[in-house]
């Protein structure tokens, strides 16, 4: 949480006193420049507040140190660079980033968050990163999931706060309880390190995760988690950021685009192993 004394806040504080003032006067808030939109109180910071959740690698995690790390860690650092502020990484429980990032405690949120529909009724989007979940197991189980009736009936646990659930859902109306069989069984956690838990423990058959997750756990131990089926449909990560705040938006699109020209976006991607989810920035870019 921002404290009070920062020199955002007393910023923010010094114009709302002068609108009020203006407001006193009877002139409007134009008069005297007193409106100011995120863009310009970022800039007049020199800082970029990102919200994140590092319990996503190799999206973001903690290290060893505590230190944050990860592929978003990376391209926050570098978008704010592009943008000739200094990063700053504030630490949230993943449920909490949306609310965050609407009410200013934080500038963007960058922390494997899906562009959707519904979420645009109150964030814009400036999508990054194309990723794709994935039903896993443990690997000595996998062999007992090479078709989706398979699934019917089991247990697969999945964090309630990401897309993933309502992707299982979807999967479990199509393949499963939607099809006359033995519905999925739904273990919802609070977070993708959760559900991994419920796995290893024996009280879920499967989990979801998104791709890149899998990728660095079989990097660690190649045996532990293992994808079974085809990807779930494919979604695109993106910043997240107030809606109602264009030009914030078209900064964070701008920085972003001019890293995937001069080759940093791709060079960071490639370090963790993630370069099949490049894709071209957008803003907005999910439609239904």
């Amino acid at each position: 949480m921002r404290n009070s004394t920062s020199p955002r806040w007393a910023l923010l504080a010094a114009v709302c006193c002068l609108v009020a003032s203006l407001a006193a006067c009877g002139l409007p808030p134009e008069a005297g420049g007193a409106q100011r939109g995120l863009l310009d109180l970022v800039r007049a910071s020199g800082e970029l507040r990102i919200g994140h959740s590092p319990d996503f690698p190799p999206m973001e995690y903690l290290d060893n140190s505590g230190n944050p790390v990860g592929a978003d860690v990376d391209l926050g650092r570098a978008l704010a660079e592009q943008m000739g502020l200094k990063p700053v990484f504030v630490k949230q429980p993943f449920a909490q980033l949306i609310n965050s990032v609407r009410t200013l405690r934080v500038d963007i949120v960058l922390s494997g968050l899906s562009d959707t529909a519904a979420r645009q009724q109150t964030l814009d989007f400036v999508d990054y990163f194309g990723t794709r979940g994935r039903l896993y197991t443990l690997g000595a189980k996998a062999s007992q999931f090479t078709s989706t009736d398979q699934v019917c009936g089991k247990t697969v646990a999945v964090s309630k706060s990401t897309d993933y659930f309502g992707q299982v859902q979807a999967f479990d109306n199509q393949y499963c309880g939607g099809a006359g069989k033995t519905a999925v069984s739904l273990l919802g956690t609070d977070s993708g390190a959760a559900a991994r838990l419920q796995l290893q423990q024996g009280r879920a058959d499967l989990a979801v995760q998104g791709e890149e997750n899998l990728v660095f756990f079989r990097q660690k131990d190649p045996n532990a988690f293992t994808p079974v089926l085809d990807p779930l449909p494919a979604k695109p990560f993106g910043v997240a950021i107030k809606t109602g705040e264009p030009a914030m938006t078209e900064a964070v699109y701008r920085a972003f685009t001019e890293l995937v020209r001069n080759g940093r976006y791709r060079q960071i991607l490639d370090s963790w192993q993630l370069g099949y989810g490049a894709i071209t920035p957008a803003i907005n870019g999910v439609k239904s």
